[in-house]
């Protein structure tokens, strides 16, 4: 299910849905194959280039280059990205990439792959930061409590994966015991709820509920109270 309308566009069943997706066409150039891409663009920013959504490819290979950064949460299917550096990247189900801007290779989808992505303004890197079985990888840093806790005591940690020295496009996994916060959005936020039940409520009086495989897009400037009824982890990227 996709609700666009919500001050907080989201999906729910984001790793299997296959309704109400958008065709996208074959996918150009390719060498092998044909793979046809179909999709749903949950945000597009109409000034600067950030996007968030669901993407479905079926097999092919073909060339790549992409100019900004990408964080690709691969929940179904596989494929190997070669770059023209000779790097390597097998993925699988479970496997979160986040490619730097300016990546340039190949990718060839041998069983068909189910993507949810956002990209926006990074910057090149040498290596691409990859991330295995997210759902269940434990954390490598505490973060601390949630400073504007309203009830409770709601604490943090994850991994870090990547992010550029500015702070911008930064990307991993969070996670966040049971607690009731204010929260104020600083900057976009691209969420994939793993696990975990919580409720962001807005200013405005909307109420959203997340569940497990919920993906969600929060814009800057977005006000409201999260409450965290049971530990939620998910996979994130601020731009």
């Amino acid at each position: 299910m996709f609700k666009l309308e919500s001050s907080a566009p989201y999906a729910r069943n984001a790793s299997t849905i296959d309704q109400d997706l958008v065709d996208w066409g074959d996918q150009p150039g390719c060498r092998r194959g044909t793979s046809k891409s179909r999709g749903r663009v949950l945000h597009k920013d109409p000034e600067v280039p950030v996007e968030m959504g669901l993407w479905r490819c079926t097999p092919g290979e073909w060339p790549l280059e992409i100019p900004h950064d990408e964080l690709c949460h691969f929940t179904a299917g596989r494929a190997i990205y070669t770059s023209d550096q000779g790097e390597s990247i097998e993925v699988g189900p479970d496997t979160v990439v986040h490619f730097k801007a300016g990546w340039k290779g190949e990718a060839v989808v041998s069983e068909t792959i189910y993507v949810a992505y956002m990209l926006c303004p990074g910057g090149p890197d040498a290596t691409t930061p990859v991330l295995r079985d997210s759902r269940t990888a434990p954390a490598r840093a505490e973060w601390g409590e949630i400073p504007t806790m309203l009830e409770g005591s709601s604490h943090t940690r994850g991994i870090l994966l990547t992010r550029q020295p500015d702070g911008r496009a930064e990307s991993g996994i969070w996670i966040c015991t049971p607690g009731r916060w204010q929260c104020h959005v600083t900057s976009d936020e691209y969420c994939h709820f793993l696990s975990g039940h919580c409720t962001y409520e807005h200013e405005s009086g909307e109420i959203i509920e997340i569940e497990p495989d919920t993906l969600s897009f929060f814009p800057q400037g977005w006000k409201g109270v999260c409450t965290v009824h049971e530990e939620i982890r998910k996979i994130y990227m601020i731009r």
